[in-house]
């Protein structure tokens, strides 16, 4: 049951980021989970940039803790289209070792 709610949640194309792409049937493409990110140091909202600076459509969910602390104590998960989690997933390795 939790799958199918996550798949629809996924497909929903209800606050997607515009220039999210369209599967074969017109319905918003999947989105992929590509990591779970702070939002206490804003790092969620510096990689929603450079995904977005690069093409690539991303959205951050999560809201655990947010009531209480004003930002999502555990983390966010920072979802992107399925056709482009390989190059989203490339793209942060490749920032990661810059940084080094």
């Amino acid at each position: 049951m939790e799958e199918q709610a996550k798949d629809f949640w996924a497909r929903a194309g209800h606050g997607l980021p515009e220039g999210w792409p369209l599967d074969g049937e017109g319905q918003p493409e999947k989105a992929e989970r590509l990591t779970l990110q702070s939002e206490l140091d804003s790092m969620a909202d510096i990689t929603l940039s450079l995904l977005e600076s690069c093409g690539i459509p991303a959205f951050k969910s999560g809201t655990q803790g947010k009531v209480i602390f004003g930002f999502a104590g555990l983390g966010v998960d920072i979802y992107v289209p399925a056709s482009r989690l390989e190059e989203a997933q490339a793209l942060l390795t490749a920032q990661s070792g810059s940084e080094e």
